[in-house]
């Protein structure tokens, strides 16, 4: 899920946007209010296919303009997807008391068997083998809580436990958690990357803050940009951009190495598996939590 900095100063009241969308529309619509100024968005399934889009925006937004904009996008998608099902839209002013209430829905959780994803305000001291990374709720994906985060990890711990995996490539790296927790897990050749400098800047605040930011080569830009092969390629992004760039996923791959895609509703899983088997992906093993579903791909 995306959320907005908790910690971010001078923020004592937004304004809430909320609509219900169906699955169809939802990435489309969350990151057009990205691109609108939200300072973030929660996503949250409801029943029959549905979303809860939720956007943040600070008080001083002219959030009439933003409306209107919205508005007008809604209708591109309505004409461009016919079956398309979008609900009312609803705005709220958010307080300082209200938006405390985050501390109280955001605990320290677990992904996969090692791994403990905690924010600042909890602690945990680790077990055994426990693996402790503290992430700042932020502007950038990737808290821990959502399904496909956990999913991911838990895919990159399974492999990293039986494969030597020596170079791992974070395809849309957000907060820059599945780069943290890869090297956390024992991989020495991180790169993360995305197209947003914020997502950028977050993830090597979140690496310094677990001292592993010396071990992961972060850049802002795209896949084309990445240099050689590697072993493991992660992808925690919406299905459309990874069809568009199967052909390309392919050649960053080394011939023995493993592809992990998640951000795929269940409901999309077989639109992924026909979609990168037509670049030469065989489905290899598949993780599921709730709505969510992880596919590990190998090359033909």
């Amino acid at each position: 899920m995306n959320t907005v900095n908790l910690r971010s100063e001078g923020i004592f009241k937004l304004s809430q946007l909320k609509l219900e969308i169906s699955e169809q529309g939802n990435s489309l619509v969350s990151d057009f209010l990205l691109g609108l100024g939200s300072l973030g968005v929660a996503e949250d399934i409801k029943q029959d296919n549905m979303f809860e889009i939720s956007a943040y925006f600070p008080m001083e937004s002219d959030i009439a303009q933003v409306m209107s904009s919205l508005k007008e996008y809604l209708g591109f998608l309505k004409e461009s997807i016919p079956d398309i099902k979008i609900g009312q839209i609803t705005v709220e002013h958010i307080d300082q008391s209200s938006w405390q209430l985050w501390r109280s829905v955001l605990k320290k959780i677990r992904a996969g068997k090692k791994v403990i994803i905690r924010p600042p305000w909890e602690e945990h001291q680790p077990k055994g083998e426990e693996i402790v990374i503290e992430i700042n709720p932020s502007l950038a994906f990737g808290t821990g809580h959502h399904e496909t985060t956990r999913l991911c990890i838990e895919a990159i711990e399974n492999i990293a436990n039986t494969k030597n995996i020596h170079k791992i490539l974070d395809v849309g790296c957000g907060s820059g958690i599945l780069s943290i927790a890869s090297v956390m897990l024992g991989v020495v050749d991180v790169t993360g990357f995305d197209t947003d400098p914020i997502a950028i800047r977050e993830s090597r605040k979140n690496a310094l803050k677990n001292e592993v930011l010396d071990k992961i080569k972060f850049f802002c830009g795209y896949l084309q940009s990445a240099k050689g092969q590697y072993d493991l390629i992660v992808a925690n992004v919406f299905i459309e951009p990874i069809l568009s760039m199967r052909e390309e996923l392919r050649s960053r791959l080394l011939p023995d190495g493993i592809l992990i895609i998640s951000g795929i509703p269940h409901t999309r899983r077989d639109e992924a598996v026909r979609g990168l088997n037509t670049a030469g992906f065989n489905l290899h093993n598949e993780l599921r939590e709730g709505d969510w579903v992880a596919l590990e791909f190998k090359l033909n």
